[in-house]
């Protein structure tokens, strides 16, 4: 039996969110780079971390002071109300299904392919703050644990040379992290390891490891620059939490950046789908987190 991957495309009814993180970037503010909270955004219900893109939009861009988010049936269940008047949040869920087809071959026996497609459902949650009726947040439960900088980066498997250089950049022929030495002018610490972690997130698609597409250059309007940029933004700001680190927005060429960021997500809202997958495959690469390997889970 033969087995093919496939991944379907869908409707995008997430696209106002989109808008959003596209309006602030053109306005030069990088949604992401706000501070967040040691607790990470998971369901009231579960208690399951939100990850991939469900991170992205409701850690990084929906600044809520409470973690919780849940379904209004979730709310309905637990004799809470959502507000009248407020809006919810999309998540996604990716799921599969086998569909099995019979073809008859010359020699008059029957071969069955199998092929898997992959699809998302969308599902709308509500924060806390949203919701009248809830339990109060218990303030004494564990947060998210947290990993020391210098440890994520011991972590990382095959790990490239990290080497001092005159500026931050990945050299992918070299296989090299080229780094200012800890002793030059970096405004804090934060920065260092948020920096070494942006171009730990580029060395990830070296064809050794993740094996991502790195042969865009930049010259303002570039969709592969602008979108692997993206990539490496958003795997270093995963990595930053699970620091359990905060960084302002400092980068020199943070204008041109969030220029090109808005070009692509308006060309293809779909981008900051493959942006946030990319990013958290980098994190979990990066820390070794198993990877969930049936085709199905949240983002």
């Amino acid at each position: 039996m033969k087995t093919k991957n496939e991944t379907g495309a869908g409707n995008f009814p997430a696209a106002h969110v989109v808008e959003r993180i596209v309006a602030a970037l053109e306005k030069g503010d990088i949604p992401w780079k706000k501070p967040w909270r040691s607790c990470r955004a998971h369901n009231a219900v579960t208690r399951h971390e939100y990850t991939g893109i469900n991170s992205l939009i409701l850690n990084m861009a929906a600044h809520y002071p409470d973690p919780r988010f849940l379904t209004y049936k979730q709310a309905q269940a637990m004799g809470a109300q959502v507000k009248k008047g407020e809006k919810g949040w999309p998540v996604v869920f990716y799921s599969s299904v086998v569909k099995n087809t019979e073809e008859k071959k010359e020699t008059g026996e029957t071969e069955t392919t199998s092929r898997r497609f992959r699809f998302m459902r969308y599902y709308t949650v509500f924060n806390a703050c949203q919701v009248d009726g809830l339990p109060a947040l218990d303030e004494s439960a564990p947060v998210a644990t947290l990993t020391a900088p210098d440890e994520i980066v011991q972590r990382m498997p095959r790990r490239p040379t990290i080497a001092d250089g005159s500026r931050a950049c990945y050299n992918v022929l070299a296989d090299r992290v080229e780094m200012p030495p800890r002793t030059a002018h970096w405004n804090s610490a934060e920065e260092y390891y948020s920096t070494l972690f942006h171009e730990l997130t580029h060395a990830t698609g070296h064809e050794s490891r993740l094996n991502r597409d790195l042969s865009g250059q930049f010259y303002g309007k570039d969709g592969k620059y602008a979108r692997e940029e993206l990539v490496a933004e958003i795997g270093a700001q995963f990595l930053c939490q699970a620091a359990g680190i905060n960084v302002p927005q400092v980068e020199e060429n943070a204008v041109a950046y969030c220029q090109g960021w808005a070009r692509e997500l308006k060309s293809d809202p779909q981008a900051v789908f493959y942006a946030a997958a990319k990013g958290q495959a980098a994190h979990d690469y990066i820390l070794g987190v198993v990877k969930n390997t049936t085709g199905e889970g949240e983002s």
